[in-house]
């Protein structure tokens, strides 16, 4: 029992990590993988963790091993990273808070039934978060998303044993295989890795987590052996649940002739009133839930992510703490208007937004791979403390994957398709 509440201490960064991942990714993309093709992409999504593995391993191992974030690493290789990092950010900030929030509002519809709108929830949402970051900041988030996280683990996997007791392993055993080929296949792929577990520049926002998480520990070796310690309880987290919502997908929903509607509200009700169906009334509140956990969690770490992202950055140019708060309130206030303004305008296209935003992740990818592998095997990292042995190839090798994939990808898109 000690043990347990030592570990249970020890994470926090990793934790808020995988509430990051746990979201669109899985509760949406998973599942929707499950329902359209079985148990086919479920390689996909094992790839996606393995291949990604190395340039998020970069954050908590950057951050513990130089007390910097990614961000300062991107600023010490040139202007030309650390601009190009900001700009890439902001063209997609706005998008990706949208893109969690309407499908938190959407369920928080279903969950708690009200005659709110998704427009109004999404705003209660919005408002709610960034009150809680501004007075909370990051001990709260820590403490909350940990209890989150564990709740939805827990009610994820209680769901699969009763589905799995019901129905059996899903897909009639395993015999039927849905053609891949397809280029409706092929652009859904691509959405599913883009944010499976998520795209990899949250590894800046991590690093920047375990900064504050790690700032207590005098030994770098220490630091070291903590950070990756709780990011990879986080890591395997996110992975067990992917398996879980996709396994879920298959059961309930493949085979049976079923598309998700592109509007938000059919969306949630969709989702949640399907499984129901499946596995009885009783279950309504328990999926609703556990949907809703998922999002709002997520929500909750990307509105704290960009925001945290923007006054590293000024306090990088002006080197004032003073203007680093300043920023990370401007940034999370406008952030919230803004991501709401977009979200009255896709009510009715929410397949739509979650597919551009994670298929600009996809193509981005290798870029963000390529930038953490400079940083940490800059001079500024000790060389025992960068990739070595057979570690080294392995991030190497996943580079060249990643970049081939997009590059793929890139002429399928616009060439082949």
């Amino acid at each position: 029992m000690g043990k347990l509440n030592s570990i249970y201490k020890l994470v926090g960064p990793g934790i808020i990590w995988a509430a990051t991942s746990i979201g669109v990714s899985h509760i949406v993309q998973s599942t929707r993988a499950g329902a359209e093709y079985g148990f086919s992409l479920l390689g996909i999504i094992l790839l996606a963790h393995a291949i990604k593995y190395p340039f998020f391993q970069i954050g908590p191992q950057y951050a513990a091993s130089t007390g910097e974030s990614l961000l300062d690493g991107y600023k010490r290789l040139g202007n030309w990273a650390f601009y190009g990092f900001l700009a890439l950010t902001f063209f997609t900030m706005f998008f990706v808070q949208a893109a969690v929030t309407i499908v938190t509002a959407a369920l928080a519809i279903n969950l708690f039934g009200t005659g709110l709108n998704l427009a109004v929830w999404s705003a209660l949402i919005l408002i709610t978060v960034a009150l809680v970051l501004i007075l909370g900041k990051f001990k709260w988030l820590s403490e909350s998303l940990k209890w989150m996280v564990m709740v939805l683990a827990i009610l994820s996997i209680t769901t699969l044993c009763v589905a799995l007791n019901k129905y059996g392993i899903g897909q009639s055993e395993l015999q039927q295989v849905p053609d891949l080929s397809t280029p409706m296949a092929i652009a859904f792929i691509v959405a599913l890795i883009g944010w499976m577990p998520t795209s990899i520049e949250v590894s800046v926002w991590h690093s920047m987590w375990s900064i504050k998480r790690l700032k207590n520990i005098s030994s770098k070796e220490e630091r070291i052996r903590s950070a990756l310690l709780d990011f990879r309880i986080g890591y395997v987290t996110s992975f067990i649940l992917a398996v879980v919502f996709l396994w879920l997908g298959v059961i309930i929903l493949f085979g049976h002739d079923f598309s998700f509607s592109q509007a938000a509200g059919k969306f949630a009700g969709q989702l949640v009133g399907v499984y129901t169906d499946a596995l009885g009334d009783w279950s309504f509140g328990l999926i609703a839930l556990i949907c809703f956990i998922a999002l709002f969690s997520t929500t909750f770490a990307v509105s704290d992510g960009f925001p945290q992202v923007w006054s590293n950055a000024v306090n990088q140019l002006t080197n004032k703490q003073s203007n680093e708060k300043k920023a990370y309130v401007i940034t999370l206030v406008l952030l919230s208007i803004i991501s709401w303004l977009i979200i009255a305008q896709f009510t009715h296209q929410i397949k739509s937004l979650i597919d551009l935003v994670t298929t600009i992740s996809f193509v981005s990818a290798p870029v963000f791979a390529w930038l953490n592998l400079q940083v940490i095997n800059s001079p500024h990292v000790q060389q025992s403390h960068r990739p070595n042995g057979l570690f080294k190839w392995y991030a190497y090798i996943c580079l060249i994957l990643m970049t081939l994939f997009s590059l793929f990808y890139i002429y399928w898109r616009f060439w082949l398709a």
